[in-house]
């Protein structure tokens, strides 16, 4: 009957469990860097949100800060949060497309005359674009009405 494993025994086990520790290193890195990520899109996109909910036709292509769009209807009086806003700045612009036709079809042909291209209804459509404007780049996000 043996008393101790060998050397070989101690050497195999020692490998295997430093495999599976750098295994659960490795996918720890990974998971942390996914939550950093996840984490940076939802502040932007409530940035986005602040920008989007509190715009105005006076700051169509515009760079404004976020305080910009705050400032007038929130009375902040906290220095750092006032210079925080200051500091994250946003392009903010506002294209409207009047009387978009939803069809190009030759309606009288189609009805053999009998059908008014005037009664086809008309739409209007909004483009609101922000781009975040930062020293390590920029992000753009879009939203799109149909009226």
């Amino acid at each position: 009957m043996r008393k101790a494993f060998t050397l070989i025994e101690v050497l195999v086990s020692v490998s295997i469990i430093s495999i599976v520790v750098l295994g659960l290193l490795s996918s720890s890195a990974t998971n942390g860097k996914l939550s950093k990520r996840l984490s940076d899109k939802y502040k932007q996109k409530d940035e986005f949100s602040i920008v989007l909910l509190n715009a105005n036709k006076n700051f169509h292509n515009s760079q404004k800060s976020l305080y910009d769009f705050l400032g007038k209807k929130y009375k902040i009086k906290n220095d750092e949060l006032k210079t925080w806003l200051k500091n994250k700045k946003f392009e903010y612009t506002d294209k409207e497309f009047s009387t978009m036709k939803l069809l190009d079809l030759d309606i009288e042909e189609l009805t053999n005359g009998e059908y008014d291209k005037s009664m086809l209804p008309d739409f209007a459509f909004n483009i609101q674009k922000v781009k975040s404007l930062t020293p390590k780049g920029s992000t753009i996000g879009y939203t799109f009405n149909l009226q």
